[in-house]
């Protein structure tokens, strides 16, 4: 920092640490912005605390995502070290051994990562390091969002007109230089790289992505010229009618209100739609920060009762896209394939589970944690409880998709189910949805649905009439 001495100027050595974590981004992002303002050098540094975990298909995007960011960084003159231990060890020993008396984070806006902040800011505090967080990760203020009673809100259309006026976009150009600071030697131990998944089954994702900053602009720059077919190209899962930003947006590669900007900016219903569609991601957060328990609980308590099924074959079966149901399977082998799956599937393949097969939500939650690409803690269970039924502001439990009827709907000539299911290329556009009602028996695939599709919507509703209605939500 410069301070005044006469009539010239001193410079007081100021060195800070930017811990990036999911807002890997050098634009709109709010806490480097305050870190620059605040310091003459800074110790750029990503911790990888989870090295000993499973390598899913975040960790393999996260790879990628660091090395993007690294080499964006180079070119402005710094250094991003990847370092690996407990964050509050791996903190103090570059702030001991550089100086730095302040680490500049972003919030993450999860409850138990939130928590873990303040425990984690109050034992570097005591060695007099500071430790602010800034925004730029969701665009709502969830404390402030409140009904008329002032109690947080538990229906998504009337969060979101309470909400979205409020949500701006300020932006902040990426830093044209970046003043890094060096890692000490003594410090050298802790330098770590991020191993790509042995094997190599995330090979197929990067036909179709590119993680890092420029790729996520990339994909906004492609978008709003297919935003005016958007309302119905949505449901249609053999096109590419989607933004297919929300791994960028969950590793923070690109800030919501920046994709705000660009739909506002079009104007337009299919804006209005995509808008609509950012509004779920602002809602699942507003819900994880209320009720912190929906990642694991039930929000309605009512179905605490529920007799899910343990069918360890038949959830397997599913996993691997061979339960015999041809949008089901498409789905999840497109999700093994490219760490994605499109939104209008993820729907039935989850209703498939927790209906028709009456298995757990919270196996599937699980499953799409470890191979999506956009695997987001609020977003995977928000969706995971809408489908079953169980959570907030919930499709209800009676709404059983029926996998055929909705392949015939939005893949009616089956491309999608083609792209994904070679064994069942050959059958024609009616067959091919359903083979065992035309007496089709395909090579190399399942002769009949592991569940029958009328006994699995019988024995759901079965199961929801074993419930009693009791607590809130009902």
């Amino acid at each position: 920092m410069r301070r005044a001495c006469g009539a010239a100027f001193v410079v007081d050595s100021s060195r800070g640490i930017f811990w990036f974590r999911r807002d890997l981004r050098l634009a709109d992002n709010p806490a480097l912005a305050r870190a620059l303002q605040s310091h003459d050098s800074l110790v750029l540094v990503y911790i990888d605390g989870d090295r000993e975990g499973p390598h899913d298909a975040g960790r393999a995007w996260l790879v990628r995502s660091l090395e993007s960011l690294g080499a964006d960084i180079a070119r402005r003159g710094a250094t991003l070290h990847v370092l690996s231990g407990a964050p509050l060890a791996v903190l103090s020993r570059i702030a001991a051994a550089t100086g730095a008396t302040t680490v500049h984070v972003s919030s993450l806006h999860e409850p138990d990562a939130d928590a873990a902040d303040e425990a984690l800011a109050a034992a570097l505090g005591k060695s007099g390091i500071r430790m602010p967080r800034s925004g730029g990760r969701v665009l709502t203020d969830a404390d402030q969002v409140r009904t008329k009673t002032d109690a947080p809100y538990r229906v998504f259309t009337p969060f979101f007109k309470a909400a979205a006026p409020g949500w701006t976009y300020r932006p902040r150009a990426a830093p044209e230089r970046i003043p890094g600071a060096k890692l000490p030697p003594e410090l050298a131990d802790l330098q770590s790289s991020l191993a790509a998944p042995e094997p190599e089954w995330d090979a197929g994702f990067w036909t179709l992505w590119t993680p890092g900053q420029e790729g996520a602009l990339q994909r906004l720059r492609d978008f709003p010229g297919r935003l005016d077919d958007y309302p119905e190209g949505r449901d249609r899962p053999a096109l590419d009618a989607t933004s297919r930003l929300s791994p960028h947006l969950h590793f923070g590669e690109i800030s919501p209100g920046r994709i705000l900007e660009a739909a506002r900016t079009r104007r337009g219903p299919g804006a209005d739609k995509f808008i609509a569609e950012l509004g779920w991601r602002e809602f699942a957060y507003y819900v994880l920060h209320h009720w912190p328990a929906s990642t694991r609980d039930n929000f309605n308590p009512r179905f605490d009762a529920l007799p899910w099924r343990d069918d360890a074959a038949g959830l397997d079966a599913w996993r691997r896209g061979r339960t015999g149901v041809p949008l089901v399977d498409a789905g999840m082998r497109q999700l093994w394939r490219t760490g994605w799956m499109h939104n209008r599937v993820r729907m039935v393949v989850a209703s498939w589970l927790t209906k028709h097969m009456g298995i757990h939500w919270r196996e599937g939650a699980a499953w799409f944690m470890h191979t999506l690409v956009d695997a987001d803690v609020a977003s995977n269970a928000l969706g995971w409880q809408w489908v079953a039924g169980t959570g907030v502001d919930a499709a209800p439990y009676f709404r059983i998709f029926n996998p055929v009827t909705q392949s015939r709907k939005f893949d009616p000539a089956g491309a999608y189910l083609r792209r994904w299911l070679p064994e069942l290329a050959h059958l024609d556009d009616q067959a091919i949805h359903a083979p065992w009602e035309a007496g089709v028996t395909p090579k190399g695939y399942p002769a009949r649905p592991v569940i029958d599709l009328d006994a699995g919507r019988k024995a759901a509703l079965a199961r929801l009439a074993a419930t009693k209605p009791s607590g809130s939500g009902d």
